[in-house]
């Protein structure tokens, strides 16, 4: 069955119950009809988690983790602040400077004393990212009028975080603008035409969570689990296929250029931190459906000669996501399960050479996402429930990861042109045993690597914190 033939049988399914069952494991029933005999779990099934006890009162501003023994501070003021997404820059130039969300505007950072100012005032206003040739973050104003954001026109904006002035840098008709190259000569944005939501976003579940609060039924007619829930409307929205665009906007001159045109679902579209020229986007959907991650190479687009995928599946079920540069742009690193759910790695691929690395992550150890430090080096890890991918039994916190040779390693044999395998060391630094995972902490170290910036609603609220990523040095 080709894949255009297995997507019209998807979008002919009745309701998403239907749409589940074909991404469950085999029934007893189509086991017994093969003549076998159903098989028990490999392993024992993690028990659902109860929900987080929230701890009574204002969020602290400044404390100490019991479990952990790390410093967290509370940087942002207003209930229901928010950071950027995972990979998105957030910082200036000179690294002294953060931008935030905040309910009454995009608000600035101070790292050095975690002071805050508002830039821009209004929740209409929709931080994308910092610039990184200057002091300017840039954000998106959505017109009023009928149907969902993504379909109505915007205006893209500069602030200044030091002195408020505001220009203009372009303005589309549809779709939605997710980075600018290194030199800031072009911003980088994807469209989709038609598409139907994931699902409609009341405004409730999008001040609480960042995203619609997802629910679906299962083949039972019982309510399913958000994870559960997520991905049946991840299948819906992979099967519709809708034409898409990949596009740039030059900035100088306001030049629309389309890059790639396909009926697949684009997403996570970035420009490398270091090369101007160099983008990677994925093929969203369920991931062990799609061939997730692709590199583009402006000047090859017309041909197709520069699109390249960034890893291969070699077994059923294999995943890979959630993808991520190094910051001096030499890798590409990833969420990889091979197969999904059961062995975690941090999967590295050295864009110059092609050498690939895989570092090991443990079950408890997985992450919604992860992120590297400035050291290009040191990784961390935001943790998740028992309910997603890892149906990890323990967590629920915020660690650093590091990098250590596997037991045994014979380093002086090994061949660059096979995989290099190493293990990460974990130590844990916040306990998020109060946080729910339907908002997501979105991680990422500071410039000067000292501190870990997420978002939680561990204490209620939903707040900006910093925890120390390393302990601090006793005197």
């Amino acid at each position: 069955m080709t894949q255009a033939t297995r997507r019209n049988a998807l979008k002919g399914l009745l309701g998403a119950s239907g749409m589940l069952a074909l991404t469950a494991l085999p029934s007893a029933r189509a086991q017994a009809q093969a003549g076998a005999q159903p098989q028990a779990p490999a392993q024992s099934q993690p028990q659902p988690q109860a929900q987080p006890q929230t701890p009574q009162g204002p969020a602290p501003r400044d404390w100490i983790d019991p479990k952990t023994g790390r410093r967290i501070v509370r940087i942002s003021n207003e209930d229901g602040s928010g950071v950027l997404y995972f990979y998105r820059h957030a910082y200036t130039p000179e690294g002294d400077v953060m931008v935030i969300k905040a309910p009454s505007g995009i608000t600035a950072v101070r790292l050095k004393d975690w002071q805050t100012s508002v830039l821009v005032k209004g929740r209409d206003n929709d931080l994308l990212f910092m610039l990184r040739t200057t002091r300017e973050a840039v954000y998106s104003v959505t017109e009023p009028g009928p149907g969902e954001a993504p379909e109505r026109p915007k205006t893209i904006y500069a602030v200044h975080v030091d002195t408020g002035k505001v220009r203009r840098l372009a303005r589309i008709q549809a779709g939605g603008i997710s980075g600018a190259n290194a030199d800031d000569t072009l911003l980088l944005g994807q469209v989709a035409y038609g598409a139907k939501p994931l699902q409609p976003k009341d405004a409730a579940s999008v001040r609480k969570f960042g995203q619609a609060e997802y629910a679906a039924l299962g083949p039972d007619g019982k309510p399913l689990n958000f994870a559960k829930a997520k991905g049946v409307r991840m299948l819906e929205r992979w099967a519709a296929r809708v034409p898409a665009e990949l596009f740039t906007i030059d900035i100088r001159s306001g030049a629309r250029k389309v890059l790639y045109r396909t009926e697949e679902w684009i997403g996570h579209a970035q420009f490398s931190p270091t090369d101007p020229n160099l983008i990677r986007f994925c093929m969203e959907g369920p991931w062990h459906r799609v061939d997730r991650i692709k590199l583009l190479r402006l000047g090859t687009e017309a041909n197709g000669s520069g699109l390249q995928s960034a890893h291969t599946r070699t077994m059923n079920m294999e995943i890979w996501g959630h993808e991520f540069f190094s910051h001096d742009g030499k890798w590409l690193w990833y969420d990889l399960q091979t197969p999904r759910g059961q062995v975690f790695w941090i999967a590295g691929l050295e864009l110059a050479s092609g050498r690939r690395v895989w570092k090991r992550v443990e079950q408890n150890d997985w992450g919604v996402h992860f992120n590297i430090a400035p050291d290009n080096t040191t990784f961390a890890s935001d943790g998740g429930d028992v309910d997603m991918v890892a149906h990890a039994p323990d967590g629920k916190w915020i660690s650093l990861l590091e990098a250590e040779p596997i037991v045994d390693a014979d380093l002086a044999s090994y061949d660059k042109n096979l995989i290099t395998i190493e293990k990460f060391k974990s130590t844990r630094l916040v306990d998020m045993g109060a946080h729910d995972y339907k908002l997501e902490p979105n991680l990422r170290f500071t410039p000067d690597g000292r501190w870990l910036v997420f978002v939680s609603n561990m204490h209620g609220a939903n707040h900006v914190y910093a925890v120390e990523a390393h302990a601090a040095q006793k005197a």
